[in-house]
């Protein structure tokens, strides 16, 4: 990632070993509800405003300083030593991603959150650190579904 127009970059990508792809650099988020209607909390994950004029030039700040994110986030992975030790499963995102997508949803709104793939339980450990009151996940893998249980209980 470049930032600033400079040639020093930031954070860290999953990296994939390959001559034939880039390495990944986004991941999709859809936001499932019954009627499509619901609102999302743009400012649940807002950013300050860069230039300070703009608060009060536009009306719609209400003079809060900050704006919305949008829909390019970087959120960069954990440098990990030991991929078997601190990774273990292939298909993982960073917890903040999980816990930013309960924010834009409304975090005072979520009464359950469901996991249908929990995996090491990545979304289960946003969910408490964002204090989502019940959480549900399911894990075929026990090797998988003990190392979610073994981050919890660390928490």
């Amino acid at each position: 990632m470049r930032v600033d127009g400079g040639i020093k970059t930031y954070g860290h990508f999953k990296p994939i070993n390959s001559k034939r792809f880039l390495n990944d650099c986004h991941e999709y988020i859809f936001h499932f509800t019954k009627s499509g209607r619901v609102e999302i909390d743009r400012l649940g994950l807002g950013v300050p405003y860069q230039d300070k004029s703009n608060i009060a030039r536009w009306s719609h700040t209400r003079g809060s300083d900050l704006r919305c994110r949008g829909n390019t986030w970087f959120i960069p992975y954990e440098t990990i030593q030991s991929r078997e030790k601190e990774r273990p499963h292939p298909a993982t995102f960073p917890v903040q991603l999980a816990e930013w997508c309960i924010k834009l949803h409304g975090v005072s709104r979520i009464e359950t959150m469901l996991d249908p793939f929990l995996g090491i339980g990545n979304s289960a450990v946003a969910a408490l650190r964002c204090g989502v009151k019940k959480f549900i996940g399911f894990e075929i893998d026990e090797a998988y579904l003990a190392e979610a249980k073994r981050r919890l209980h660390a928490l």
